[in-house]
């Protein structure tokens, strides 16, 4: 009794004060700015300051519409430091404001957040207790810190789910903005697009998922001129000319196509596409990847396919906790079949060497749960967002960037909050009548 006092007093604070709200953020930024000063001994740089103010406005967005904002806000960041400035800080924003709406009982608990700390728990055991010594990791906590705050992301969208159409229109919108940004003020690296600190490989992973958001709303919104917003995507993604973006690309318009045919219509379109390399591969390899000598892809194939080989057996051999998150390129260096710094470049291969089957299994779980459920064609959307996605982990390491990733953190947890009634939430049955009697 005493617990739900103290939560339904909380309840009327964090539901309808936002100054209380504002009051316990600015009283924490004050105090890490103060931490901050003592540690420097100097005054505070401008990327503090903003990440200070930042934080605290966003505690007077709901919930949601913040949730919106991490698409563009974190696929802009990479631009700009203030831009990264103002993502970390709304979503640190988030998270504090959620938190205490939880607390305060005005967010209800929902059953697949379990998931998302079952596998964040998996991932930091491996860190902490490795299966075996290893030698140390260049930045293991930066990498788990991406994927947690990924996690995070994915959680708040869970809690608080903005409008599915909104989610899908901002991140092909911000696609689009930061494609045509890197596209102006880019650079070629051995005839291949890069830009704003991204390598080719990490770029076509981040343009890949917006593109196909823009096609998707054009597909089934049926309004052609989303195409124009997909065009900035396209055209940086072929000029990229990374190999798994591409084929994750194709798969996630493939989703789009074919989730309303029928099984001998999806069966016949899936040959004629597989056909298409045996009968045209020398024009396709000229046409997306023309830039790039056989010999550099015969190398490049060579080292994947070694570093494949070696992390699947590190899987075999410790099963359970794995060698420790962002451990495998130090292995693969000491490694004599390597003796180079290389990741696995297939992050499911990367999470059954690092942190283990169970935490590769885990992520495996979430992604079948995501593709399960809500129907329409804004979920659509959103789940060919995790195909692409899906599909491009299969050739590259991109989890702990929140960069590449934020579209699929966002559109995983829209999509298990559509499949699930909230814990605690009134039942769709039959609704109680009012008590009446000795009203009237």
């Amino acid at each position: 009794m005493l617990l739900d006092h103290h939560r339904a007093r909380l309840s009327l604070h964090t539901a309808g004060r936002r100054p209380f709200l504002l009051a316990v953020t600015a009283t924490l930024l004050a105090l890490i700015v103060a931490f901050e000063y003592a540690g420097v001994g100097g005054a505070i740089g401008l990327d503090r300051l903003v990440l200070v103010a930042a934080a605290a406005l966003g505690l007077l967005i709901p919930p949601q519409r913040l949730v919106a904002a991490m698409a563009p806000a974190w696929l802009l960041a990479p631009i700009s430091g203030q831009v990264f400035a103002i993502a970390h800080a709304a979503t640190c924003a988030l998270a504090v404001s959620l938190v205490l709406r939880f607390v305060g009982g005005a967010l209800p608990a929902r059953r697949t957040t379990v998931w998302f700390a079952l596998f964040a728990a998996a991932l930091t055991v491996s860190l902490l207790h490795p299966a075996v010594a290893t030698p140390a990791a260049l930045s293991p906590w930066h990498d788990l810190v991406g994927v947690l705050t990924g996690l995070a992301v994915a959680a708040s969208a869970t809690s608080a789910p903005p409008d599915l159409s909104l989610v899908a229109k901002t991140i092909a919108i911000a696609g689009a903005v930061v494609a045509g940004v890197i596209l102006i003020d880019g650079a070629l690296a051995a005839g291949r697009l890069v830009g704003a600190g991204l390598n080719p490989n990490y770029l076509g992973g981040m343009l890949a998922p917006p593109c196909i958001a823009a096609i998707g709303l054009a597909w089934h919104v049926r309004q052609p001129a989303w195409l124009f917003v997909a065009a900035p995507g396209a055209v940086a993604l072929v000029q990229t000319q990374s190999r798994g973006a591409l084929v994750a690309a194709v798969a996630g318009a493939g989703y789009l196509v074919l989730r309303e045919r029928s099984w001998w219509q999806r069966a016949l379109v899936v040959a004629a596409t597989a056909l298409l390399p045996v009968l045209f591969g020398n024009v396709l390899i000229k046409l997306l990847i023309g830039g790039r000598s056989a010999t550099e892809l015969d190398a490049n194939n060579a080292i994947r396919g070694e570093a494949l080989r070696l992390a699947l057996e590190i899987a075999v051999q410790h099963p359970l906790r794995g060698i420790g998150y962002g451990a495998f390129p130090a292995y693969a260096a000491a490694a004599p079949q390597i003796g180079i710094f290389v990741n696995t470049h297939n992050e499911y291969a990367r999470l059954a060497c690092e942190a283990g089957v169970p935490a590769a299994a885990l992520f495996v779980v979430l992604l079948v749960l995501a593709m399960r459920g809500r129907r329409g064609d804004s979920a659509a959307i959103l789940r060919a967002i995790v195909v692409v996605y899906a599909v491009g982990l299969l050739f590259g390491n991109f989890m702990s960037s929140m960069f590449v990733s934020v579209p699929f953190w966002l559109a995983l947890g829209c999509l298990l909050a559509g499949g699930e009634k909230p814990h605690g939430a009134p039942s769709r049955g039959r609704v109680p009548r009012p008590q009446t009697e000795g009203m009237l």
